[in-house]
């Protein structure tokens, strides 16, 4: 695990975090599942992003899996809360975050997801998030950053490039680098 930290903003991303994965049978997906590649090249991480603003700290926790694909297609899937009363958490970060990824929450994250996904730029493979953490100060606009920053985390870690750099940027200047990480997948 890793955490980067400002006075304004703080990330942390981690392997893997059970606690919060999403067992909801709800979910919205898109594209046809692309055969995944026979390598066993995998990336999976968890993402909790912090922001200060205006005396309230918001935060959002998401976290998948990117398998690469033959062909030319990304399947993706977002899966949805669905448990009447989760029990809190300790997250990457300080604090306790309740699992789940309530309605709002959840089309922010997809939404954080469809700039990349309509861009045509993303490899082919399967992307599933389904693991999320939420409190009463998350809000939508941090849920779609840690989205769309969890995809890059991932897709750097299935193409061997480090996601440090990426997350220091975002913690750096609260803003997404516009080019996703440089993948090869013929290589």
């Amino acid at each position: 695990m890793f955490v980067l930290r400002t006075s304004g903003r703080s990330a942390a991303v981690d392997d893997d975090c059970r606690e919060f994965s999403l067992l909801g049978k709800r979910h919205v997906s898109g594209l046809a599942l692309a055969r995944p590649v026979t390598t066993g090249v995998r990336s999976h991480a968890v993402l909790e992003l912090q922001q200060d603003h205006g005396g309230a700290r918001f935060r959002a926790l998401v976290g998948g899996e990117f398998v690469p694909g033959e062909g030319d297609r990304l399947a993706w899937r977002v899966r949805h809360w669905e448990t009447v009363r989760p029990t809190p958490q300790q997250g990457l970060l300080c604090g306790a975050l309740l699992p789940g990824l309530p309605e709002g929450l959840d089309h922010a994250a997809e939404a954080g997801l469809h700039a990349d996904l309509d861009s045509g730029a993303l490899p082919a493979g399967r992307l599933v998030i389904d693991r999320a953490g939420y409190d009463q100060e998350s809000s939508s606009v941090l849920f779609a950053t840690a989205a769309e920053l969890l995809l890059h985390v991932l897709l750097a870690g299935a193409f061997g490039s480090p996601a440090e750099p990426v997350i220091r940027s975002w913690v750096a200047t609260g803003r997404i680098p516009a080019e996703l990480p440089r993948v090869d997948v013929r290589a």
